[in-house]
């Protein structure tokens, strides 16, 4: 079968300035396209990739063994790609905007299933709208800030070498309690470990947040586009005040993320308890993801 013939290898930290590249010439701001995510996560969804100078596509087998990311380049290299694919068995695509399955279905009519992902939809928030946390949707978050401010001092540092093993320690504890997983058995157990300790090569940065001189939370992220970053850690300690993830959020986006406009809080992965917390963050809109499968 033609697919065969493209093979793909494990994603390195060297694959980061073209993959980057590529992204931004073809303005691709998904989360799950970025390089970052793509190394961090290519482990627990068993992704590899076919790279180029110009065009790349990522194999995903936590969905199939024939199961690929819509493919980012030209509109010349994604039909060349999908055509040669377009006899094998079991073919599909996934982590596609509306906007990629309206240009499939154009280009390729009648052949698709297509499915709206929700478990995938991407979280938008606005940056100054969640720091300022004015108006009646934030009263909630406003209360739960103040409570805590009267209850305990709460301060936030940058992470950095000097702090990183109280960064860790959070993670740590995060880890040690059980917590729900998504439909693919997909949590985010050491992710946030493996970004702390390549955070330079992956353009992270973030804060450690402490309540009566304690690590109870940590927040990181990375740029997703020029108005836009990726919000990918955010974890606090089982007994910490509670609400601290709303003061971490805040904290991490007015030191972090000055310059930028909008905050992508990645995927809910269907996990209810995740789903509730990013939507009580009030956000401005959500990118659906959908897939496509050969009929």
């Amino acid at each position: 079968m033609a697919g065969e013939a493209f093979e793909t290898e494990r994603i390195q930290i060297t694959h980061k300035t073209v993959i980057e590249k590529i992204r931004m010439e073809h303005n691709h701001t998904l989360s799950s396209h970025a390089f970052s995510s793509l190394y961090l996560w290519q482990h627990a969804m068993g992704l590899s990739i076919r790279l180029s100078n110009d065009f790349f596509a990522v194999k995903c087998e936590m969905n199939g063994e024939n199961s690929w990311f819509f493919p980012c380049g030209s509109d010349r290299d994604k039909f060349d790609f999908i055509k040669a694919h377009i006899g094998d068995e079991a073919f599909s695509l996934c982590y596609m905007r509306k906007c990629d399955a309206e240009w499939l279905e154009e280009r390729f009519p009648g052949k698709w299933n297509f499915a709206h992902i929700e478990d995938a939809d991407e979280y938008i928030c606005d940056i100054a709208e969640y720091t300022e946390l004015s108006g009646s949707k934030f009263a909630e978050i406003r209360r739960k800030i103040r409570k805590i401010d009267k209850e305990h001092t709460v301060t936030a540092s940058v992470i950095s070498k000097d702090n990183m093993q109280d960064a860790l320690s959070v993670v740590s504890k995060w880890n040690k309690v059980e917590h729900n997983v998504s439909e693919h058995n997909l949590t985010d157990d050491h992710i946030a470990e493996t970004a702390l300790a390549n955070m330079e090569q992956l353009d992270i940065n973030g804060i450690v947040l402490y309540a009566d001189g304690i690590p109870v939370s940590v927040f990181a992220g990375f740029p997703l586009s020029e108005n836009t970053v990726d919000v990918l850690i955010g974890k606090s300690i089982l007994d910490a005040p509670k609400g601290i993830v709303y003061y971490g959020l805040r904290e991490y986006l007015k030191r972090c993320c000055k310059g930028y406009t909008y905050c992508n809080h990645e995927e809910d992965l269907g996990i209810e308890g995740i789903r509730q917390i990013k939507n009580s963050l009030c956000p401005i809109s959500k990118t659906q993801i959908w897939e496509a499968v050969l009929k």
